[in-house]
């Protein structure tokens, strides 16, 4: 029986002489395994990266969301401050507005009206100045975009700008002036506001009532003592609010009775599982299109080899006639298969990994890559190319060496 070694050599032989046509047939595993492993790298990075933003926000923190206005104020505020294990609160009144600074105007989505509490449990980044705490009544905190981009002149730590909110009391606009205590500033999302740091103004939650006209949050962001016991004082918070408002216990973590529920409560593990839940998701939907891919690679390969099985007719029953066995001649075109599959699965890694360090740079994430995944993916190019040439390399084993050589 021929070696491996012999094999191959004959192998890339006859892939040498048909370049052209050996990388038309490693074209399907290339763009199947680049597909694959892109996704993968992808996932990785995105996954990393929202990991990363949870975390810096801290790993102890609640958000208790209010689906429906005029649920929260400040006697549910009261009640989760009361709960064993919570150790800070901060209601969130959310409005939008115009903000006026020497005579230019821009418009504001995110305008939120805070507690100091807030800066420490939404661990909030600063790059000049301090947070508003609970004595100020006129000072605001800009996010550096709004303060540094939005306008021709630049807003620092003690400027003097004005706020013009719809008050939904009085049914009209009303203006304050405000010195800026802070400049806030991070190129990263908040998963609290749900936008960035950098597009929000902060001012004191009376200040916000005021203008806005509404006594009701939109949210009471609270955190506890540690990360370790953070899942507990959430459930604790749940069922004394749920008491509070007269919601029934027996409809708390049942599905059945979600739309009976006005709250959602959230903690720092649970957004991390829903992040990583939506980006697995992704990948195997992804992968899915990739494996299709794959798919027409193997055929591609399966239907090339049995031409080439028919077109070296002749060199198979020399082979036979020289003392080449039938496994010999097996060895031969399974190898051959194998060669054209692992090329293009080495081919579609680098392929792949190429992309995902593009679309992980372009989207602003470092990227995520795993030695598995880049052993994966040559492992089933390896595989395809077994399973693709076994049949047409058994059908060419399988030939009669004297009717092969009558054969034009």
């Amino acid at each position: 029986m021929i070696g491996l070694h012999h094999s191959m050599k004959m192998g890339l032989a006859s892939l040498k002489s048909a370049k052209m046509r050996s990388g038309l047939t490693a074209l399907g595993i290339i763009i199947g395994i680049a597909a694959v492993v892109a996704t993968f790298t992808l996932g990785s990075s995105f996954g990393a990266y929202f990991s990363e933003q949870i975390s810096s926000s801290g790993s102890n923190y609640i958000m208790i969301i209010s689906e429906k206005e005029n649920l929260f104020f400040d006697q549910q505020v009261q009640v989760v401050r009361n709960t064993p294990g919570v150790t800070g609160a901060s209601p969130v009144n959310s409005a939008a507005g115009v903000v006026t600074f020497m005579g230019e105007e821009k418009n504001v989505t995110a305008i939120y009206g805070v507690t100091e509490d807030y800066a420490e449990i939404a661990s909030m980044p600063m790059q000049s100045g301090s947070f508003i705490s609970d004595k100020d009544t006129s000072s605001i905190v800009i996010g550096k975009k709004i303060a540094q981009e939005e306008f021709k002149n630049e807003i620092t730590t003690r400027s003097t700008v004005t706020l013009t909110v719809y008050n939904n009391e009085t049914k009209q606009y009303i203006t304050e002036t405000f010195k800026v205590k802070g400049i806030s500033g991070s190129n990263e999302t908040n998963i609290i506001t749900g936008g960035e740091v950098d597009n929000a103004i902060y001012i004191p939650l009376d200040a916000a009532k005021r203008l806005s006209g509404r006594d009701d949050y939109y949210m009471i962001f609270a955190m506890t003592e540690s990360s370790d016991d953070v899942q507990e004082v959430a459930d604790d918070v749940e069922v004394n609010l749920a008491r509070n408002l007269g919601v029934s216990e027996r409809y708390l973590n049942n599905p059945e009775y979600d739309d009976l529920i006005p709250f959602m409560i959230m903690n720092q593990a649970e957004i991390l599982e829903q992040v990583q839940q939506i980006i697995q998701t992704m990948q195997i939907f992804l992968a899915g299109i990739g494996g299709i891919s794959l798919v027409v690679g193997s055929v591609g390969i399966m239907n090339i080899m049995l031409v080439t099985v028919t077109e070296r007719t002749k060199e198979i029953g020399t082979l036979k006639a020289l003392g080449y066995s039938s496994k010999d001649v097996l060895l031969l075109f399974v190898t051959e298969a194998i060669m054209i599959s692992s090329v293009g699965g080495a081919v579609g890694v680098l392929l792949g990994l190429l992309a995902g360090y593009v679309g992980a740079t372009l989207m602003g994430f470092s990227m995520g890559w795993s030695i598995t995944v880049i052993l994966a993916g040559i492992g089933i190019s390896i595989v395809i190319g077994v399973i693709a040439g076994v049949y047409p390399a058994n059908k060419a084993a399988k030939m009669n060496p004297v009717d092969a050589l009558r054969s034009d």
